[in-house]
């Protein structure tokens, strides 16, 4: 299959839509582009440098290298049609780790954001970096996000991503990363999932180096028809390397979900660690949640372990919570939140977690999920 045609009268490429099992994909994928998303970007501490990313900053990172993305044709649209994105590199050697906050601000008339990230952290140092995708209220218009996000963390160096999701009811959401983890290098990864449609998003981070250490955690939920594929790669090279994984999750309404966890263990991974669990609460018993954890070895002396937990809200901790005088609907969303609170911690931010925070409580307020926490 040719992933990029030219039609003869516009020069343009013309992008086929895969067929995914896993999902049912929005007919309309990989619109034209049309008006210049909203954004900002702040920047807190020093040694911090910013740029635009420019097709020449492609050769700085071997996106061939990964194999667990989105497709090959949704690489090469965010290739072609990039209309946002940045390189931004560390050298501070602060006690703090300096901030890098990118917000975009999607709305009917800017409906489509295609960025390319690239985060550079020099040798011992330190980064954090937010990425916020936020949309207009709508349940009419469709808004399309595709973007990858690419980490290269160099020896001795520490950095942690932060990507929160909260498009409206009709938009779709595809996110690939890829990173690469050097000898002693500390990598942070947050992804948190409370808006869109539609929405997939796939990592996968290579520990190349000694003692390389990379941690993964996730929050999501869905809500009425809303379609999720998770799938989160841990790939072991280097000797003594150590990953984890925690997904943690709600499903309400009529939603599907998909969970991939990945841990491999190359030759070379001796002595290295790698843990994958996921936990996800169910709202009601017409949800289709799957989760599909792997673990590959080509060495012998490693640690790999997976669990997964799905079950239905637990009517004990509800009978007790409604006996000490809240609603029904207020003690689903505190134990659901309680779930939560293990990965909201590792924010570090409290403006952020507070924003995460309200998010959820909105999602969990609204429709069908409300219905439902009456009827438990």
């Amino acid at each position: 299959m040719k992933l990029n045609q030219t039609n003869d009268k516009t020069s343009k490429p013309i992008y086929e839509v895969p067929i995914w099992k896993r999902l049912t994909l929005p007919e309309n994928l990989f619109p034209e582009i049309k008006g210049e998303v909203i954004e900002q970007i702040s920047v807190d501490g020093n040694g911090v440098e910013i740029e635009p990313y420019e097709a020449y900053h492609e050769a700085l990172f071997k996106d061939s290298n990964f194999t667990k993305h989105l497709g090959l044709v949704f690489g090469e649209y965010i290739s072609n049609e990039k209309n946002h994105g940045y390189v931004v590199k560390s050298n501070s050697r602060d006690w703090q780790s300096p901030v890098v906050k990118i917000s975009y601000h999607m709305s009917d008339d800017r409906p489509v954001l295609v960025d390319n990230q690239l985060i550079v952290v020099e040798e011992g140092s330190k980064l954090t970096v937010v990425l916020d995708y936020l949309a207009d209220d709508n349940v009419e218009n469709s808004r399309q996000h595709y973007g990858t996000t690419r980490v290269i963390a160099k020896r001795g160096s520490f950095v942690k991503v932060i990507k929160l999701q909260r498009l409206g009811d009709a938009d779709a959401h595809f996110d690939q990363n890829f990173s690469i983890v050097e000898e002693g290098a500390k990598l942070e990864l947050v992804d948190v999932q409370f808006g869109a449609q539609t929405k997939a998003v796939a990592y996968e981070s290579q520990l190349l180096g000694r003692h390389a250490n990379a941690d993964l955690q996730s929050l999501y939920f869905g809500d009425k028809n809303e379609q999720l594929d998770l799938s989160f790669t841990m790939r072991h090279f280097g000797a003594k390397s150590e990953s984890h994984i925690l997904s943690k999750g709600a499903l309400s309404g009529n939603s599907k979900k998909v969970f991939r966890g990945n841990l491999f263990f190359e030759t070379g991974s001796v002595q290295s660690v790698g843990k994958e669990k996921e936990v996800v609460v169910l709202l009601n018993d017409k949800i289709k949640s799957d989760s599909i954890p792997a673990l590959l070895c080509s060495e012998d002396d490693v640690i790999g372990e997976h669990a997964a937990s799905i079950g239905q809200l637990d009517h004990e901790k509800l009978f007790y919570l409604m006996s000490r005088g809240l609603s029904l609907e207020a003690a689903k969303r505190l134990v659901i939140k309680a779930s939560f609170e293990e990965v909201l911690m590792t924010i570090g931010d409290d403006g952020l977690k507070s924003s995460i925070e309200e998010a959820l409580d909105r999602r969990l307020s609204d429709g069908r999920a409300a219905n439902e926490a009456r009827e438990l």
